[in-house]
């Protein structure tokens, strides 16, 4: 499979959403993958047309995700979430999982992971921030540290057991879910990356290396997907 088909659920329809959009399916566009962006539809059929035509899937990054979803109440600070995106998107990671396809889950799409596998979220992380974690106007550059467990996937692919990267978040996992483990994590203990046990590809990010292609270790994230989905 030369350029591997490459599933990823549409942002929004607004200029904003479609600017983010471009930065990811351009980093996979670079790495030789073709993209195709799926609309919500989570009939029997749809979710089956996608597993046929997809070799892998990345999450994106976006809104805030419904706290509902993982058991809680909304909290002062949580941000108003995207209905269809929650309706959609956990449906599709959950058969995604299932037929263990090759996953790449950023910011939002880390978030999305944890809940799908019984885990929860820090709603607003403000009063317990080292760093400026909601950081849009540097979005293109590294604001603050992390550390990587050296036996991760991500460690391997960055090629180093620490990093430099951006934020643009204001939630967190806190309680980790099922059959993940915290590769990576800020000074202030946040996790900054999560890997799936047993899983044959699986990167999930809080940072937004779509944003920091500029750095060539960012690149290769999306170069190692795009390769295990080849």
């Amino acid at each position: 499979m030369l350029y591997p088909t490459i599933g990823m659920p549409v942002m929004g329809k607004d200029l904003f959403r479609r600017y983010q959009q471009y930065k990811y399916t351009w980093c996979l566009r670079r790495a030789g993958a073709t993209v195709q962006l799926l609309e919500p539809d989570v009939s029997k059929e749809g979710m089956a047309s996608v597993l046929n035509r997809c070799a892998g899937f990345l999450f994106p990054g976006g809104p805030d995700i419904w706290p509902e979803l993982y058991g809680q109440a909304s909290q002062i600070g949580s941000g108003k979430p995207d209905r269809t995106r929650d309706g959609y998107e956990p449906e599709l990671l959950r058969i995604v999982l299932a037929a263990q396809r090759p996953l790449f889950c950023i910011g939002r799409g880390m978030q999305l992971l944890n809940v799908v596998l019984g885990g929860t979220l820090i709603q607003d992380l403000k009063l317990k921030q080292e760093y400026p974690h909601m950081d849009y106007p540097n979005r293109f550059s590294a604001t603050h540290p992390i550390e990587l467990d050296p036996d991760s996937l991500i460690s391997q692919l960055l090629g180093s057991d620490a990093a430099t990267v951006n934020s643009l978040h204001h939630q967190a996992v806190d309680t980790v879910g099922e059959g993940l483990w915290i590769a990576a994590d800020s000074p202030e203990g946040f996790p900054e990356a999560v890997e799936l046990e047993d899983y044959p590809f699986s990167l999930a990010v809080q940072w937004h290396p779509e944003y920091m292609t500029r750095v060539p270790a960012q690149q290769r994230l999306f170069q190692g997907f795009v390769d295990a989905c080849r």
